[in-house]
């Protein structure tokens, strides 16, 4: 899905692929410990070692 978004993301209804993934994001982690909102940011991904785990798969990221 990453390496071929516009396989995925129908332009007529997406205005952008941001909002698709976002919705993809919201939709996947519905009812989890990891649910994901925009406005602000579940504090499950800001415990240290989530954020490990999230930044080592993020290829080219570097904090």
């Amino acid at each position: 899905m990453l390496e071929e978004p516009e396989k995925y993301i129908d332009s007529k209804e997406y205005f952008s692929w941001e909002r698709y993934f976002t919705k993809v994001l919201v939709d996947r982690t519905q009812d989890s410990y990891l649910q994901y909102r925009k406005a602000k940011l579940n504090a499950a991904y800001l415990h240290e070692r989530n954020k490990r785990t999230i930044l080592k798969s993020i290829r080219g990221i570097e904090f």
